[in-house]
């Protein structure tokens, strides 16, 4: 395969390595399940993250020459990508967007513990993560500090 390919052999090597790791590690644990107070506190983990990195954030969409949702969206997504993922991989899922995606789901079990418990913190930190990724809908300081203090309240 790797002559076939030539240059583009390992990276792509590499990736179908990685994601062969990934789904064993899968299969032999499952998913990470979260309780209510851990998932709170990762999430206000990466809110914090998110946070140190708004005027980073805020500076690409000004330099955005564009209004159009799906073209900011391209211009941002990386860097809020790269955000996410880095603290979806410190949790133990895989690089990228897949370990992303795969994070938002183990979280999942936590919010519907949470919300049968009447409560909302975590599905709205979600909903907010997932908004500045899917849609780069990047939250305010305030919002992101408001956040942040109702996770750590929940988590005590």
């Amino acid at each position: 395969v790797r002559h076939q390919l030539g240059a583009a052999a390992p990276p792509l090597v590499e990736g179908l390595a990685r994601l062969r790791r990934s789904r064993r590690q899968m299969q032999r644990g499952g998913l990470k399940q979260y309780t209510v107070p851990e998932a709170k506190c990762a999430l206000a983990k990466v809110i914090k993250e998110l946070a140190a990195k708004q005027d980073e954030l805020n500076a690409l969409a000004a330099q955005s020459d564009t209004t159009e949702a799906d073209e900011r969206a391209q211009e941002l997504m990386p860097e809020i990508t790269k955000i996410l993922g880095g603290f979806f991989k410190e949790e133990g899922f895989p690089e990228g967007p897949m370990g992303a995606m795969m994070g938002f789901m183990a979280l999942q079990g936590a919010v519907a513990q949470e919300q049968a418990d009447g409560g909302s913190d975590l599905a709205d930190a979600v909903q907010m993560l997932k908004g500045a990724m899917m849609q780069t809908d990047v939250p305010t300081r305030d919002q992101l500090q408001g956040m942040c203090t109702r996770l750590e309240a929940g988590a005590a």
